[in-house]
């Protein structure tokens, strides 16, 4: 062991001695000792000792060392995929690296699977300093995917949108006719019982009909739509407690990878208004 010890350069030693995860090193006197004289790769060694993936990218980055950017992004780029997002910067700016494009369309598809960036943000990143060189032929994949999901989406919202419009024109219809015509009642049978209707009996605007009787004291609603009619008293309700929530909704819109989405959603659900319910 004393010969190998031997054989082993300065550099080598305290390399060695930097990686060593039995060593007492004081971490920021061995920092400032590697950066003040150039010693890059003990630097490297001390971020790698600590965990600093970013820091260490960030010092490869600094250096022009892509093999050691992509061996990064190998190592540890699916436990920490937002090293992409910095590389995908340097890469833009880097085009005559060598295999900068395959390099560019290794981040752009991780940052793709995570939906680390917006396609807008990821195009102002290609191509927003004087110093891209990325062409359209190194991103025409990325694009094209982002153009195919982005119009199977807005497919899907059309289809989401007609169909709300049709259930909305049903119910308004449904509500208009409550409101201006009369309601024929045909049942001759109790819905509680099947047995034939007689006097008395209590006909609800749902359709269903009973004997007084089989209601009991039960006579202010339907005793088969209660369940329903309930739940949709209570989604009212929530709402009007969740208007008063705004840090829910910011909290919501921070978290969301689409903030439109979560705004549009909470704008169908109304929950923005301030009506007081009044109980009938």
């Amino acid at each position: 062991l004393q010969s190998e010890a031997k054989k082993q350069t300065p550099k080598e030693r305290a390399l060695g001695l930097l990686r060593s995860s039995n060593s007492n090193l004081d971490w920021d006197r061995a920092y400032i000792l590697c950066a003040s004289n150039g010693f890059t790769e003990g630097v490297a060694a001390l971020y790698e000792q600590k965990g600093d993936v970013g820091s260490l990218l960030d010092l490869y980055i600094e250096n022009d060392d892509v093999s050691s950017i992509r061996r990064l992004l190998i190592t540890h780029g699916e436990q920490h995929p937002d090293l992409h997002v910095k590389a995908l910067h340097y890469f833009a700016r880097n085009p005559q690296l060598v295999d900068s494009e395959q390099l560019l369309s290794e981040c752009l598809t991780t940052i793709e699977r995570h939906s680390l960036m917006s396609p807008l943000r990821v195009l102002q990143a290609l191509g927003g300093s004087e110093r891209s060189g990325v062409t359209l032929g190194m991103v025409r994949g990325y694009i094209m995917r982002q153009l195919e999901a982005t119009t199977a989406r807005i497919s899907e919202n059309e289809k989401s949108v007609s169909a709300y419009a049709d259930e909305y024109k049903l119910h308004h219809s449904n509500m208009e006719a409550l409101r201006t015509k009369p309601i024929v009642f045909q049942s001759t049978k109790c819905t509680s019982c099947m047995t034939p209707l007689d006097l008395p009996s209590i006909h609800f605007l749902c359709k269903h009909s009973y004997h007084q009787r089989c209601l009991g004291d039960v006579s202010d609603s339907c005793p088969r739509c209660q369940m329903e009619n309930q739940m949709l008293e209570d989604q009212r309700r929530h709402q009007e407690i969740n208007a008063k929530k705004h840090s829910l909704f910011f909290d919501k819109l921070q978290s969301s990878s689409d903030g439109f989405d979560v705004v549009a959603e909470w704008f169908s659900k109304n929950p923005f208004t301030f009506t007081k319910l009044v109980d009938q």
